[in-house]
């Protein structure tokens, strides 16, 4: 992973929720060990608005004790202002914050994803009620596709960070080539790890009818503190929105970590 030195920062879209509260705080954990910058933005969609949202961020950027944050306030929508700021700002992740509450997911789901698919940063998305803790074993979800390999930089990454153990997990597959291809990414992405010194375990796993019900049970056996995958807007499936859904507002609130990996780059690391 030839670009481990460069230079990091982050982006926490801030609506003066506690789920960006939360956000915050991950983002901040995250950015410690390198004192990387947290760039905390606000979007609001009336010019009017501006003045006391500057108040607000200027509250929250003072309670802070971290010193690298630095506030933006920008007009327009939510859907492509996040993106594009973070794409002008070279980010290595966006942090979100959601309000993962039941009967909402359909709506906070479709937000979600529509806002992650803006872009091809990557994002960790947290809940409102994660727990902010130090990352010991991240669970990387891998599929036949070389775009589901899109996540693997940035989860190396954390897992390096935090000195993290990662679990590479995939769908067993009775499809030859399908299964030849999963072998081939795990085989990639496990010489990637032992390069750059991350422990690392390979699981192929028997699904259960539903995939993102046997990833999160498996999640909760193994301890998980960070799920990761690729979500791949350009081959959408009901099942891949659904698996993304069950991720991205897992009831035991771990944090998750997501890419559109629409953008499919020729290496990884």
């Amino acid at each position: 992973m030839g670009n481990m030195q460069k230079e990091r920062n982050f982006v926490v879209p801030h609506d003066f929720s506690e789920a960006a509260d939360n956000a915050l705080m991950q983002a901040i954990e995250i950015a410690k060990p390198s004192s990387s910058k947290v760039h905390v933005l606000h979007v609001v969609s009336k010019e009017n608005e501006v003045h006391e949202a500057k108040s607000k961020l200027n509250e929250i950027l003072s309670s802070s004790s971290y010193r690298n944050l630095e506030k933006h306030i920008k007009n327009g929508s939510i859907f492509n202002v996040i993106g594009e700021f973070a794409e002008e700002k070279s980010a290595t992740a966006i942090i979100m914050g959601t309000h993962g509450a039941k009967g909402m997911q359909k709506i906070f789901g479709s937000f979600a994803m529509k806002v992650i698919i803006s872009t091809s940063i990557p994002f960790m998305v947290v809940q409102k009620d994660s727990e902010i803790k130090k990352v010991n074993r991240i669970c990387i979800n891998i599929e036949s596709s070389a775009e589901s390999m899109q996540i693997t930089r940035l989860a190396s990454y954390l897992a390096k960070t935090y000195h993290a153990k990662i679990h590479i997990i995939a769908e067993k597959s009775f499809d030859k080539s399908k299964a030849v291809k999963i072998k081939n990414n795990m085989v990639l992405l496990s010489k990637h790890l032992n390069k750059i010194e991350v422990d690392y375990k390979l699981e192929l796993l028997d699904n259960n009818n539903d995939w993102g019900q046997t990833v999160l049970k498996y999640g909760r056996e193994n301890s998980m503190d960070m799920y990761a995958y690729s979500y791949d807007s350009d081959r959408f499936l009901a099942s891949n929105d659904k698996f993304s859904q069950s991720l991205l507002f897992n009831e035991d609130h771990i944090p998750c970590l997501i890419i559109n990996a629409k953008q499919v780059t020729s290496t990884y690391f």
